[in-house]
């Protein structure tokens, strides 16, 4: 493992075991991020994001949740091999998560100023008045108005943006090597989105930390990300720099994505929209899973699954175009 290199996955397969079957979630999953590197994570809805990082953190739900195989380094130690005792040392303190809904991630009985001093209490070990002076320090860093006054509010008297201010003050209280953020601008208007961005990207280079967004927005990752991969019913299809990927689009998918963002510049078009549906994964499928979506669709991709292929030193792509089988 590289010196610069702060997280590691390998292989990693998460399934849930239903009555109707087992659901394989994720598939073979691998990527790393750099220290001071923030990584994009792309794709629609249930194509796994978020319970990779839910992976990374331990918090899949068991059961019928499970990680099946694979490693996760993080700063060089597997966090599959922590006890629960462990990660929770970790979690918060270390490697640290905003959600994509605060409102739901925030406990609607409790202050937000109590809910940040816990975080500091349990990891940093500081007593009440030291909490709080550091709390409310940490507000005026996520550029929170009236941090005093909002020390002392709940929930449900803050705004949307207000309230994911809190879930990154939350975050940030221990000053961890890595922030994982699961769709923080989701629920937020267009103007309120751009100052969530702009904050988080501020506080990484302010904080030296490592950043992984989680989003199905490429505007979003145009905007922020060093390195993009692209996740496609719990598979990685593409990986790349984050120029190269609006440049020039390798998989199918990841046209098809870019094809479906909204244009200024173009008059009675209608929206690109990708056709089917994502794939049930309880079935058994053979082939690419996106080979029923996809234009470029040969007899080959519905025989046997690609593999992920190097297209450059910096880039790959889980489709069989790029391979020799495709001219054949």
């Amino acid at each position: 493992m590289d010196d610069n290199t702060l997280l590691k996955v390998e292989n990693l397969r998460t399934n849930f075991f239903l009555d109707e079957g087992v659901l394989k979630a994720l598939e073979d999953v691998s990527f790393y991020i750099n220290k001071g590197e923030t990584l994009g994570i792309v794709g629609e809805s249930g194509c796994g994001k978020s319970l990779t990082a839910l992976s990374i953190m331990r918090l899949v739900q068991s059961p019928p949740g499970k990680i099946v195989s694979g490693k996760i380094y993080f700063e060089g130690v597997d966090l599959l091999q922590k006890s629960k005792c462990e990660m929770r040392k970790i979690r918060g303190n270390k490697i640290a998560m905003v959600f994509q809904e605060p409102m739901t991630s925030l406990n609607p009985v409790l202050t937000v100023g109590f809910q940040i001093n816990e975080t500091l209490r349990i990891h940093r070990g500081l007593s009440k008045q030291q909490a709080k002076e550091k709390t409310i320090e940490i507000l005026k860093m996520v550029e929170m108005p009236l941090p005093e006054q909002r020390y002392n509010e709940y929930p449900h008297q803050l705004s949307g943006g207000m309230r994911q201010r809190v879930m990154i003050a939350m975050a940030l209280a221990c000053n961890p090597s890595l922030l994982i953020c699961d769709e923080p601008t989701t629920a937020l208007d267009v103007t309120v989105q751009a100052q969530i961005l702009n904050l988080i990207n501020d506080l990484k280079k302010k904080l030296d930390m490592s950043v992984m967004m989680i989003t199905h927005d490429l505007g979003v990752i145009s905007e922020i990300a060093d390195r993009v991969i692209i996740m496609y019913a719990g598979r990685i299809v593409e990986e790349s720099d984050g120029k190269d990927i609006f440049l020039k689009p390798l998989h199918p998918y990841t046209e098809a994505l870019l094809k479906s963002v909204p244009k200024i510049n173009t008059k009675n078009e209608k929206l690109y929209m990708i056709k089917g549906m994502v794939p049930d994964l309880l079935d058994k499928h053979k082939g690419c899973l996106f080979a029923p979506r996809c234009e470029y669709c040969k007899d080959l991709c519905l025989k046997e699954e690609p593999c992920l292929l190097s297209y450059s030193n910096n880039r790959k792509v889980r489709c069989y175009k790029y391979s020799k089988e495709w001219e054949v």
